[in-house]
Formats: structure tokens, C-alpha cells, sequence
């Protein structure tokens, strides 16, 4: 979808990443990078000044604390800062909790459990599967940073 929309897509995965000089360049010549929140949107450091990161916040009230570490710092470093907090339909959670536990309808409860509790479910076991229908608007606000 990012293609059909006007992007060249670059991924990075492990391979990519180990060598930081080169990982740092291929970084710096993109224009928008996006990522699910984590530690590698912290490769925000390598874009040019004007670039979007767009960051997507997974299921689980978490959206204070993303935007906190990357949302807050990004206009300071000269970057363009775009959200998508994802639906619970977009979560692999739903396929290991029931609709009516307290992951679903009191994440903050969980988030009171501490950080193991939070890291554990909503970090760490949590899968994304975007819909890429709800998603799209957000590639284009980005891409429209882009144009002239």
C-alpha cells in the first residue's frame, strides 16, 4: 500500500542493522521512517532535519508513553512527528485474551500491575496487523509533507 501511495519502501531487519555506519546512511536518506514503538524508532537520530517518523502505538492505552519517548522529542530534532494508534482488531491480543478481560476493557489496570505486567503483555507478547484501510490516511498526511 505504501508503494501504491508514492512511497519507495526501504526495510530494515536484522541484517540490515548490523552495521551501524551503513544503517545510519540508509536511515538518513529516507524521508518518512515509521515503525511500531520500541526501541528502534530510536533511529530517529539518523533522519534529515524535515522527516517524519510516524510512529504506531500499539493496543493498550499506551499512547502518553509513546508519544513521550519519540512524539515529544521529534520537533526538537527538526522532525515531523504523525501517530496511529491502533484498534484492538488490530492487536494479536485478541487472539489470546477474551473480549471481557481487562487487557480489552481496563488496560490501565494492567499498566497498575508495573512494568513486568505492561512490558509483558502489551510489549513484548503484542503482534500489529495494521489495517492498512484505516492506516492509509496516515501515509498520506506524511506523504503530503513531502510535496513542494
Amino acid at each position: 500500500m505504501a508503494r501504491r501511495s508514492g512511497y519507495k519502501v526501504v526495510t530494515a531487519g536484522p541484517e540490515e542493522t548490523r552495521n551501524l555506519t551503513k544503517f545510519a546512511h540508509t536511515v538518513n536518506s529516507c524521508d518518512v521512517m515509521m515503525g511500531v514503538h520500541g526501541a528502534g524508532l530510536a533511529n530517529m537520530v539518523f533522519l534529515p532535519m524535515n522527516a517524519t517518523l510516524i510512529q504506531i502505538i500499539p493496543w493498550g492505552s499506551l499512547k502518553w508513553a509513546c508519544r513521550h519517548d519519540f512524539g515529544e522529542p521529534a520537533p526538537d530534532m527538526g522532525i515531523r512527528y504523525v501517530e496511529y494508534e491502533i484498534k484492538e482488531e488490530e492487536s494479536s491480543l485478541i487472539e489470546q485474551y477474551p473480549r471481557n478481560h481487562a487487557v480489552f476493557t481496563d488496560p490501565l489496570s494492567v499498566q497498575k500491575q508495573g512494568w513486568n505486567a505492561l512490558w509483558s503483555i502489551f510489549l513484548n507478547k503484542q503482534k500489529v496487523k495494521l489495517d492498512v484501510g484505516r492506516f492509509r490516511p496516515v501515509l498520506l498526511e506524511a506523504l503530503r509533507f513531502l510535496k513542494p
